[in-house]
């Protein structure tokens, strides 16, 4: 249909010939004047041009999108929207204090929905964030901050990112000003899309004390204020400041993550089985659909893959459906804790730590944790350092050998004293001798002077 309209259009769209004659025949074989023609093509560009012809135009992530004529006009205006707000995120970033490295973000769906991921430029996290996993802090206009975890192999906002576009009601095309004002800290600037007159300084609008019933996206202040405020700010100055950090897309935005592990993204993949791993890389805590990993420290998780590589099998999976997230992180982490601590027991580790250690993997197994192994091992170790016979008498063994250092402490002691009694009795015989003569001459002329007649 289209092509056949386009074909009649372009048609019509033919100048006429003044060689022609003027009488010409249509489709029916009948004679037409020029005139008639002339009307006849103005009707067909009439009812082609009032149609509601369909077309493709590109879509902010570049995703051809297919409208009819109808909406052009207000396409074209979110495209201007979008296009405005990373205007005045430049210009916002331009009048910050280039002694503070900064970077823009415009937000897309991932950033803000589903799996609520934030991938940052890694040139700009390699040269300013730390290599390992950390804790990074956004601070909005007002002051107010949040924590979230930086993942140093993506380069990337996880835990905590969702509770800073909920509190900011952040939406795609929103464009963010990140500028490191002192180590894992930004202050965070949005220039909202739907904003075309004001800049959006004003991050940290609480939600939950809007004395409004509605919820109203925070306005922007202007872009003056921004500025003033800027430069009254004492901030200190982050480690190795360099002036001037471009706007750079990240090596793992949100968009390009595909089948990438990330922390709340729903996998779309089949389950996999422990069989299937071949490495620790490979390695990957999978509960309801979700991934763990960014929960436990590599170190935790290291040790954790060892332990299920010891069973051939993924100790979590038989949990209980529904439970909690951050108590499964614990969960693991102290079957991990426990683990650790068996491995560096005597046989002086006494009885009361070990029930401890018994009741903490005995409320894992309740949750459905397969520690049954380590249970069994816990149970072999109690028997072995307190039912035994060998056991009893290495106890004492252990019971003597350190009574025997205590004593052999003591007799050091008395010895020692010994020496400084026997050196104080040379010393005094010696007083004694040397004052002898002189002592008893003396206690005798008292006397004489006692006994003498009055």
């Amino acid at each position: 249909m289209s092509g056949r309209v386009k074909k009649e259009v372009e048609e019509t769209d033919l100048p006429c010939n003044e060689d022609k004659p003027k009488s010409v025949e249509d489709g029916d074989g009948k004679q037409k004047s020029p005139m008639e023609m002339t009307a006849k093509r103005l009707k067909i560009k009439r009812k082609y041009s009032d149609s509601k012809l369909k077309f493709v135009i590109s879509g902010h992530a570049g995703k051809c999108i297919w409208q009819n004529k109808a909406p052009v006009e207000r396409s074209s205006a979110v495209g201007e929207i979008k296009s405005s707000a990373m205007t005045r995120a430049e210009e916002v970033q331009s009048n910050l204090e280039p002694a503070f490295p900064s970077f823009l973000k415009c937000l897309v769906r991932s950033h803000v929905a589903s799996c609520f991921w934030m991938g940052l430029p890694g040139p700009f996290c390699r040269a300013h964030l730390p290599h390992v996993d950390a804790t990074v802090t956004l601070q909005d206009e007002c002051g107010k901050e949040f924590k979230m975890k930086y993942i140093a192999y993506k380069t990337g906002l996880s835990a905590g990112w969702r509770q800073f576009c909920v509190a900011h009601q952040l939406f795609e095309g929103d464009v963010l000003v990140f500028q490191l004002i002192e180590s894992c800290t930004f202050k965070v600037y949005v220039i909202r899309a739907n904003d075309l007159t004001e800049v959006d300084g004003a991050l940290g609008r609480d939600i939950a004390g809007c004395k409004s019933s509605r919820r109203k996206r925070p306005r922007s202040l202007p872009l003056a204020i921004v500025q003033k405020k800027n430069k009254k700010s004492g901030q200190p100055r982050p480690s190795e400041p360099q002036a001037g950090q471009p706007a750079e897309q990240s090596e793992n935005d949100s968009e390009e993550v595909g089948s990438e592990v990330l922390e709340g993204f729903k996998l779309s993949l089949p389950a996999v089985q422990f069989k299937d791993i071949k490495s620790f890389e490979d390695f990957n805590i999978l509960v309801d659909g979700l991934v763990l990993d960014s929960e436990l420290p590599e170190d935790i998780r290291s040790k954790y893959y060892k332990l299920c590589c010891s069973q051939n099998a993924f100790l979590h999976d038989n949990l209980i459906k529904g439970v909690n997230l951050k108590l499964i992180a614990g969960i693991i982490s102290e079957t991990v804790n426990i683990a650790d601590a068996m491995r560096a027991c005597t046989l002086t580790t006494s009885r009361d730590e070990f029930a401890t250690w018994d009741k903490a993997l005995k409320a894992s197994e309740l949750f459905g944790m397969d520690v049954g192994f380590l249970r069994a091992r816990l149970s072999r170790l109690l028997s072995l350092a307190f039912d035994s016979d060998g056991a009893t008498k290495t106890r004492r063994y252990i019971e003597a050998r350190s009574e025997r250092v205590q004593t052999e402490d003591e007799i050091r002691n008395l010895e020692a004293k010994l020496v400084e009694l026997k050196e104080a009795h040379e010393r005094h015989g010696a007083d004694v001798q040397r004052f002898k003569s002189k002592a008893e001459g003396y206690e005798l002329k008292f006397q004489e002077e006692v006994l003498a007649p009055w």
